[in-house]
């Protein structure tokens, strides 16, 4: 059985890097620090042209129907070029939302506008009480003769700012964290009653929580997505296929900070030598390079799964992510001392990727959560 990637796969890849390398600098990347929407519309479009943001939706619904081991040829290289574009929040968490719940007319609706880029949607999932429990549901959605009125905040929804529309995830009945009841309701970010307060994040994503305050929604299709109170079943396949899509972006960070410590090490004189040939920094180069290796043997058969609908689908994902979270954490920190003082100031690139891990590593659940997951899922 042949492993490697397929002659198109490596096509992709090749693409992603060329855009990286040809469109988007770490100068741009720190540019965009300020700017009030966190990235480059034009560059996003680009993303769209060339069929990345639908890639893995039907064709019926304008995508072009690959796998995630084809995405992931495309995230990985975006996440060693620290790219902020909305890729993540637009294809994997609000295109996914209304791909697994929705009806045919939804699908048929909103999807084609998604992968042709003239509309953004993200979702939110999570709560502040709730940690990384996507049951944990206090937003309520009460019903008022057809319509329904929710109430509640959701924490740290990705890209919130900048879309178009918000999957809300309501309880309309049950308690707090029962799978049941749950309702997915899409609402436009300027409806009345919303608030959208920006938060700022060590890697300077955009995050933002979502107040909820007597905002109305219409009860039939064009407000409430999917089937009314059975949406967890579509959160908890959302969710898994975008962590998928985080892990590789985490690895091709991984990748980028082992690459600037090696060339830096071979720069950097100390006692006559290049520190490079020191046998600590060769130990450690050497720890960075098998702990990657790892994370990417994971990484890659979570994709794997994912394609093949695999019986252990989401604890692959669970096995994956507790890697990445912790991997790419320890050789971002390895990076920085390999780097020596300079690794610690804001004016070295290397600590953009500390930032990166830190963040990446408890967005969709942290190590801790994902191999206590793991663990259940195997009936440890």
């Amino acid at each position: 059985m042949n492993f490697a990637f397929s002659e198109e796969q490596e096509m992709i890849r090749k693409s992603a890097k060329d855009f990286v390398k040809t469109h988007s600098t770490i100068e741009r990347i720190r540019e965009l620090f300020d700017d009030e929407a966190g990235y480059s519309p034009s560059h996003y479009q680009q993303m769209v042209d060339a069929g990345w943001v639908g890639m893995v939706y039907p064709e019926k619904y304008g995508g072009i129907e690959l796998g995630y081991v084809d995405l992931i040829c495309i995230t990985e290289e975006l996440g060693a070029g620290l790219i902020p574009e909305p890729l993540m929040s637009n294809a994997l968490l609000g295109g996914n939302a209304i791909l697994f719940s929705c009806d045919e007319g939804q699908k048929s609706t909103l999807l084609p506008q998604i992968a042709a880029g003239e509309l953004k949607v993200t979702l939110a999932a999570y709560e502040l009480a709730g940690r990384y429990n996507l049951a944990h549901v206090e937003t309520t959605a009460t019903a008022d003769g057809s319509d329904f009125i929710l109430n509640g905040t959701k924490a740290f929804v990705p890209d919130a700012a900048t879309s178009d529309k918000l999957i809300i995830s309501a309880r309309a009945s049950g308690g707090t964290i029962d799978c049941e009841g749950i309702t997915l309701f899409i609402v436009d970010r300027d409806a009345p009653g919303v608030t959208v307060t920006p938060i700022k994040t060590m890697d300077h994503r955009r995050r933002a929580m979502i107040e909820l305050k007597d905002v109305r929604v219409a009860g039939d299709s064009s407000g409430v997505i999917g089937r009314p109170e059975r949406a967890i079943d579509a959160l908890e396949k959302t969710i898994d296929r975008a962590t998928v899509g985080l892990c590789a972006e985490m690895l091709g960070g991984m990748q980028a900070a082992l690459a600037m410590s090696v060339a830096y090490s071979k720069e950097r004189v100390q006692f006559g030598k290049p520190i490079g040939s020191f046998q600590a920094i060769k130990h450690k180069a050497a720890n960075m390079f098998v702990e990657m290796e790892i994370a990417r043997s994971a990484v890659y058969y979570a994709a794997m799964a994912v394609d093949q609908d695999m019986p252990d689908l989401r604890a692959a994902v669970s096995c994956a992510k507790a890697l990445c979270s912790d991997s790419y954490l320890h050789i971002a920190k390895d990076a920085i001392q390999i780097h020596g003082g300079i690794g610690y100031t804001d004016e070295c690139d290397v600590q953009l990727y500390y930032k990166r891990a830190v963040v990446s590593g408890v967005t969709f659940g942290d190590s801790t959560y994902h191999r206590d997951r793991y663990a259940t899922l195997k009936g440890f």
